[in-house]
């Protein structure tokens, strides 16, 4: 049986070794896959429906459409399929502990707000009595 924590890994892996990015799944075809009894089903569709709602982060696949069918086989049946596709991959942050530093002599000056006042008042003292006073730092 299924639990809802692994339905999320059994999904993922199921869709990498279809080889596809996006197809229509049934929760049977799952289960038949992974060789698990009826009462995976229930964690299977839940799951399903939930990222059909709304993302789950820590799968990469999202259902965009679900489609009722009838399928014949002992007796007629209605049976809900859903279409899985790759969600879209976000961009990374970078890793805590990973230093963007630029080489030293590449780095440029950094602009405090001490420095921004300072370059404040010496435009507006320029502006005040017209001259250039840029130059004095």
């Amino acid at each position: 049986m299924a639990r809802n924590r692994d339905v999320p890994d059994l999904l993922e892996r199921f869709m990498i070794e279809s080889g596809e990015t996006q197809r229509w799944v049934t929760v049977n075809e799952i289960r038949t896959y992974f060789n698990l009894d009826e009462f995976s089903a229930p964690p299977i569709s839940g799951f399903l429906q939930r990222i059909y709602h709304g993302p789950f982060f820590s799968c990469p696949y999202r259902v965009e459409r679900i489609e009722k069918i009838t399928v014949q086989k002992k007796q007629r049946r209605v049976i809900k399929r859903y279409l899985v596709a790759r969600r879209p991959s976000a961009r990374k942050k970078n890793p805590a502990g990973v230093s963007i530093r630029l080489p030293e002599k590449d780095t440029p000056e950094v602009f405090t707000d001490s420095a921004a006042i300072e370059h404040l008042d010496r435009v507006l003292l320029r502006n005040r009595d017209g001259t250039d006073h840029s130059r004095d730092h």
